[in-house]
């Protein structure tokens, strides 16, 4: 069995199905789950690989919102954790489609039961863990937060479990002046990195191409480093590969989520080939220089195509694609 874990929030989404700000007056809405954690671990699940676990932790208010997520995250084979939380509320999050330009989302969440998720209610859950998963939001919703997400990683790193980070900044939790010494810091820590490269410009700001991006995080974590480039594909470094891939054009109905779908499709094409740890560890595996950088083309060959499909529907999960259409589009692509 492969155990990848992780925490943090995930919130009620009303993404409705018309052009323009959210109306709490219509009906026309998609009620969703929205979070980056749960978004990687439902894109795990539907490629279906073999053995494989993903374990979401959590806390959610005792409400209506904290119901419909416990139901659709179990709905979809997560192994859910998280205590439904007497007196404190859900997050929501509302999205607006404008007449041209991407979506834009505003938050209900300050204050909300996932913003206390301690040390103590994660650490239970890692301790055997193939993976620890973790995003640049976490730290950002709170002081408790934040320290959470540390202690899990000197955790992973003093009991040898491999981390993977998504910065996923998000603009409105905090300035790139306060994020940027963390997700440093975070970055330190990890085995598998992926930001945008958009994110890298806002945070860092350094006028650097996506290669240049890559091989300076490289040089912070010693582990693989993805910038993804939107529909123009990514660029991977790891230190000996260095990797491009063109990316695939689709129509693009909703893009919120498909980054998490990039790295459900990243991480567990790697965990259907190896271990982390036979992966960076070639003297101690049968893998081959030759295949190493095959497995991180296959990678990152499957992580562009999940997130292509997650935007060709509305919501942050629903589009998330299965091995299968995986399968399916490569062949009408043959790239």
């Amino acid at each position: 069995m492969i155990k990848v874990v992780t925490f943090g929030e995930t919130m009620g989404q009303y993404n409705p199905m018309y052009k323009g700000p959210f109306d709490p007056k219509r009906k026309d809405h998609l009620l969703d789950f929205a979070g980056a954690e749960s978004n990687f671990a439902v894109g795990l699940q539907r490629l279906g690989i073999q053995g494989l676990e993903s374990v979401w932790v959590s806390r959610l208010g005792d409400d209506n919102i904290g119901d419909f997520i416990l139901r659709a995250l179990s709905d979809n084979h997560i192994t859910v954790i998280a205590d439904k939380c007497d007196g404190e509320s859900t997050g929501k999050s509302y999205v607006t489609h404008p007449e041209r330009g991407e979506p834009t989302k505003e938050y209900e969440r300050k204050e909300s039961a996932a913003s206390r998720l301690t040390f103590s209610d994660v650490k239970p859950h890692i301790q055997d863990a193939d993976l620890l998963h973790v995003t640049g939001i976490t730290p950002a919703l709170s002081d408790t937060c934040r320290e959470t997400i540390f202690e899990a990683l000197r955790y992973a790193e003093d009991n040898v479990i491999p981390v993977s980070f998504d910065l996923n900044y998000r603009e409105p939790l905090w300035t790139p002046e306060k994020a940027k010494p963390v997700m440093e810091e975070m970055l330190s820590y990890s085995s598998i990195f992926k930001t945008g490269y958009r994110e890298a410009e806002a945070v860092w700001g350094y006028g650097l191409s996506p290669i240049e991006y890559a091989k300076s995080f490289q040089q912070l974590s010693g582990g693989i480093v993805i910038v993804t480039r939107g529909e123009n594909g990514a660029a991977l470094y790891d230190g000996q590969n260095l990797i491009e891939h063109p990316g695939y054009k689709v129509e693009v109905v909703d893009p919120i989520g498909a980054g998490d779908a990039f790295m459900a499709g990243f991480v567990g094409v790697l965990l259907s080939r190896c271990t982390i740890e036979q992966f960076f560890s070639l003297k101690e595996s049968s893998l081959k220089e030759s295949s190493r950088r095959d497995i991180l083309d296959e990678c990152v060959k499957t992580a562009n195509v999940c997130g292509a499909l997650a935007c060709t529907g509305k919501g942050d999960t629903a589009a998330m694609p299965t091995m299968q259409q995986v399968k399916e589009f490569l062949e009408t692509r043959k790239n």
